[in-house]
């Protein structure tokens, strides 16, 4: 049995660039939309990220372009032309989606922001993407995930360990899920115009969902706010050395791998933990450690000697302890190493894949699944006007056209 596609017969209008908005589309094209990316002559800029994060960036062999545009058709054209815009305007006509994280002005300045666009297609269901949102001293703001994501939020300065500089950024960590919860409202809102018959604008920002995913976080933050720098650092902030709880904390094995346990109910796990992992019976009622309340209060001393029992230990030991004790636990993997876990693999969470050059590479699989289906990849990501024909017949252009178009340097 095939991939159960939800989304089969929706066509979405991909013009975006760069990674939140194209993965927000990608993920519509994985639950089988039918998604025609839009580029210019020039193409989506992303085409050649790959240079900076050490990968390939040749038109067939672009694994970091593929990760976010799979299963998409792509056409390329001058949209400043009038016959580009015409184009464009046809397309809106058999869209229900249009996916977008230009700037305003670049929008207003081709007749594709919200307001000129919904007056012509009121069906249309207007996704839109930025850094700040909608409104604000901001809202023109150029926003990427390093910056708008993780800076603005706080994520850089509020991670490290006290008297550490701020992290380094991830690229991309904040752009998937800001993508894929704007798939999600672009579902919402197909649901609403089933029984309204109109489409709406639905929208969302890289800072909104940097806050949306630190929200435990913001909250204590507002709740010690009177505390100050030390009294946070000393009460609130978890450290290895001094963490809230030893059970709930990162060691290292004498083979070097680190390992996290989490224990969230610490009266249930203390008593196995001492006796089965530590094989310290003695600890399990110590007054130090014999509850959470006390715990907390001598978390540097439970890790300490947590430390210093795993740094014994290999890591096959520890896992084996643990397994007995039932305790959460989770080996810290390498990102090297996923494409060798047998959980990623047997759930399809990450995925061998053939580049159009015939090189082997590793696709992440779609983390929402359909009666427990993989992610399916029912086609490569475009190259460059790779569809143009295609797409502009089902338009109703003809050959013709096409080659007067080609000749203008209207379409690639």
């Amino acid at each position: 049995m095939g991939n159960t596609l939800p989304l089969e017969g929706i066509k979405i209008l991909d013009f975006s660039t760069y990674a939140a908005a194209p993965i927000c589309a990608m993920t519509l094209a994985d639950w089988g939309a039918d998604v025609i990316k839009i580029e210019s002559l020039a193409g989506d800029m992303f085409r050649f990220f790959g240079f900076i994060m050490s990968c390939p960036v040749q038109d067939d062999d672009n694994i970091q372009f593929e990760m976010d545009n799979r299963n998409k058709r792509g056409i390329s054209l001058d949209l400043k032309t009038g016959e580009g815009k015409e184009i464009i305007h046809k397309l809106l006509e058999t869209a229900d989606v249009l996916v977008t994280n230009y700037r305003p002005k670049a929008l207003e300045s081709l007749g594709l922001d919200y307001e000129t666009v919904c007056k012509d297609h009121p069906r249309l269901v207007y996704a839109y993407l930025n850094g700040y949102g909608d409104v604000g001293p901001d809202k023109d703001k150029p926003g990427f995930d390093l910056s708008a994501y993780f800076a603005r939020s706080g994520i850089l300065v509020e991670l490290p360990e006290p008297g550490y500089p701020p992290l380094s950024p991830i690229a991309g960590f904040g752009d998937h899920p800001t993508g894929t919860y704007l798939a999600g409202g672009i579902c919402a809102a197909l649901l609403q115009r089933e029984k309204t018959g109109k489409g709406c604008k639905v929208q969302t920002a890289l800072f909104n969902t940097a806050l949306w995913n630190l929200q435990l976080n913001i909250a204590t933050a507002n709740n010690t706010a009177h505390l100050s720098d030390e009294e946070v650092n000393n009460k609130v902030k978890t450290q290895r050395t001094n963490p809230r709880s030893g059970l709930m904390n990162t060691y290292q094995s004498k083979d070097g791998r680190w390992i996290t346990i989490m224990a969230l109910e610490y009266d249930r796990y203390w008593k196995p933990f001492a006796e089965l992992v530590l094989m310290q019976p003695n600890l399990a009622d110590d007054p130090r450690f014999s509850n959470q309340a006390a715990s907390f209060q001598h978390g540097a001393e439970l890790a300490a000697i947590i430390d210093e029992a795993f740094g014994k230990l290999t890591e096959a030991e520890i896992v084996t302890r643990l397994k007995t004790a039932d305790i959460a636990h989770e080996i810290n993997l390498r990102w090297k190493e996923i494409k060798d876990d047998v959980t990623a693999l047997e759930n399809g969470f990450i995925f061998e894949y053939t580049m159009p050059s015939g090189r082997q590479d590793w696709l992440i699989g779609n983390p929402v699944r359909f009666n427990g289906e993989k992610t399916e990849v029912r086609r490569h990501a475009p190259r460059l006007g790779e569809h143009n024909n295609e797409i502009l017949s089902e338009l109703g252009y003809s050959v013709k056209q096409l080659s007067a178009m080609r000749e203008k340097h209207i379409i690639k």
